[in-house]
């Protein structure tokens, strides 16, 4: 892919995944040996882990979350996002 197509790949995930809540969207956007390389605590291995990580912790505890993507730099294959959010902690 191209460094656009890849910076695509992740304001596709903020709005989608994190903003909108959709977590179908990981199974369309990660391939099927998707590795997250710095996991969060509790994150379970796999695309499955991190829905599974989004809905039952992230999500609920910070249910009003927003996420916004400051600036994103993109190089071959990789893409750095400086990103801020906000939202309530419920627990």
């Amino acid at each position: 892919m191209s460094t656009h197509e890849n910076k695509a790949v992740i304001r596709r995930f903020v709005k989608e995944v994190l903003n909108d809540k959709n977590l179908a969207v990981i199974d369309e956007i990660c391939p099927p040996d998707y590795v997250e390389l710095d996991p969060l605590p509790g994150q379970g291995p796999g695309a499955a882990g991190l829905k599974q990580f989004l809905a039952d912790s992230f999500f609920s505890a910070f249910p009003d979350l927003a996420w916004v993507n400051e600036e994103m730099v993109a190089e071959g294959e990789y893409v750095m996002a400086r990103s801020t959010w906000t939202g309530t902690h419920r627990g």
